[in-house]
């Protein structure tokens, strides 16, 4: 099995595509049709987040797992998941999962 390696500016760009073509928007709504809260840094707000600060989180866990020196990893946090994998870059928003 061959097991590519990307340069961080190759996983910078790839960032970038998935940033373009998530459905940022599609995550938003649900999170405000199910009032789905995160609360701030300083717990002083707890709110259903804005589009921005969706996407200014997923690009955080993004730049967190490119940078990492391990060739498969991932950090999530509020639904998201970034992993970086052999192929690429995938980030997730994630509803429900079940493994045994």
């Amino acid at each position: 099995m061959s097991h590519e390696k990307f340069t961080v500016e190759e996983l910078e760009q790839k960032a970038e595509q998935i940033m373009y073509s998530f459905d940022f928007e599609k995550v938003h709504a649900h999170m405000v049709e199910k009032d789905w809260k995160w609360s701030s840094l300083d717990d002083s707000t707890n709110e259903v987040p804005s589009v921005e600060r969706l996407k200014t989180i997923a690009r955080y866990l993004l730049t967190q797992v490119i940078w990492d020196s391990r060739p498969v990893i991932n950090c999530s946090t509020g639904g998201f998941a970034a992993y970086k994998l052999p192929w690429g870059l995938q980030l997730h928003f994630t509803l429900t999962n079940s493994q045994a």
